[in-house]
């Protein structure tokens, strides 16, 4: 459940953590600056989650021609304390925070960065746009791979590998030892020739 804080925070004012996805992060603030007609964008973030925000904004500067960018880097410190509120330990982590703005700031900090060149921004745009297309071309080659293994193929072979089973071999039509073509299997079939039954020219009883 969120709290009173969070619901009070402006809708520029974005938050990267460790689990945020740039591409969704992109994707928001894009949209938020079409439908809202937003002229700034503020992003902080906090330790490894730096580096998510980085790539949050040169995405952005991209999509996006002409936006200034001021950054500024503190530090958090996070305390453990115990039931008395007695500090256990502390520990310092850097953090991050950029301001992306169509307009020029008046105030220029130490960490501001002109707009990027237009020269520069369309090749960097058209190698995104390339790598894009790729990345798309991939899956669909891989969806087109996984639509010839269904389980209906393998079950056809199969019935055919068991229909194969017992016929003669390279085209000879004579039958194996101990089957006959069409005849059934039981004893006596082929095998069993009988006692008492002549065994030709040397049964006893027989003319030679």
């Amino acid at each position: 459940m969120s709290s009173g804080k969070d619901k009070q925070k402006a809708p520029n004012d974005i938050r990267i953590g460790i689990n945020s996805r740039p591409r969704n992060v992109i994707k928001y603030s894009t949209s938020i600056m079409d439908e809202k007609k937003l002229t700034e964008l503020k992003f902080s973030a906090v330790g490894g989650s730096i580096g998510r925000l980085l790539e949050v904004v040169e995405v952005l500067k991209v999509l996006k021609p002409g936006l200034y960018q001021q950054n500024r880097i503190t530090s958090v410190a996070y305390q453990t304390v115990d039931a008395n509120n007695t500090l256990i330990n502390q520990k310092l982590y850097p953090k991050l925070e950029v301001i992306l703005s169509k307009e020029e700031p008046k105030n220029k900090t130490e960490g501001f960065q002109d707009k990027m060149d237009e020269k520069k921004r369309k090749e960097i745009e058209e190698i995104m746009n390339k790598r894009k297309e790729e990345i798309e071309k991939r899956g669909e080659r891989r969806q087109g791979r996984g639509r010839g293994r269904g389980r209906g193929r393998r079950g056809g072979f199969r019935g055919r590998r068991g229909g194969m089973r017992g016929r003669p071999r390279r085209g000879d039509s004579r039958p194996r030892r101990g089957d006959a073509r069409g005849a059934p299997r039981g004893r006596g079939t082929i095998r069993g020739r009988g006692r008492g039954t002549p065994r030709g020219n040397r049964g006893r009883g027989q003319p030679k």
